[in-house]
């Protein structure tokens, strides 16, 4: 499928460039927005991504699709469960209204949560393995006064996130330069 899409001409590029970490297993899950004008019928394509992608143990998620943009999360189920199975998450999750339950039952309440309005659920870091400090950080200070900022605005650990970011940097040069280079991304993922 060929399409114009902020900038990038194909879906493979544009997950490379958004989804890389998660893609390649280094991070639980990336978050991907999508113009509903670009793709208004999402599913067959997503579909199709999961077959692809499955023997990677990758899953695609639509959390929201509205008339302005379809947010999709990509994720590693395993790495997901275990990460919403950790006590301090799942405290903090149950403490601002999630009922405990399978990641397959938490992502259904945070996709009842998401909105394609401005109020955005900030816990939907704990999803994408932001560490609980520095979301509390972000939600306490209002976006305000963080140590640094990446995939996530630091506010705690910056040494750690540093790292984490040149790594998730890395990946996802890595992935853009084998899709420039014709490879299908399912090919170049597995790669890692």
């Amino acid at each position: 499928m060929q399409f114009e899409l902020h900038g990038f001409t194909s879906f493979d590029e544009l997950l490379a460039f958004h989804c890389a970490p998660a893609l390649a297993g280094i991070k639980p899950a990336n978050l991907v927005s999508c113009p509903t004008a670009s793709m208004p019928v999402v599913s067959p394509l997503l579909a199709e991504y999961t077959r692809r992608f499955a023997d990677r143990g990758i899953a695609f998620e639509v959390l929201c699709h509205c008339a302005a943009r379809t947010l999709i999360l990509v994720y590693q189920p395993q790495q997901l469960e275990a990460l919403l199975a950790e006590q301090e998450a799942s405290e903090y999750l149950q403490e601002i209204g999630y009922k405990a339950g399978s990641a397959r039952s938490l992502l259904r309440q945070l996709g009842a949560k998401v909105s394609c309005s401005r109020d955005f659920p900030h816990e939907i870091g704990i999803f994408l393995g932001y560490p609980l400090a520095d979301i509390k950080g972000f939600i306490a200070n209002k976006g305000r006064n963080c140590k640094c900022s990446g995939y996530w605005k630091v506010y705690d650990d910056v040494e750690r996130a540093q790292s984490l970011f040149d790594a998730y940097n890395k990946c996802r040069d890595r992935l853009l330069q084998a899709v420039a280079e014709g490879v299908p991304l399912h090919l170049a993922a597995a790669s890692f």
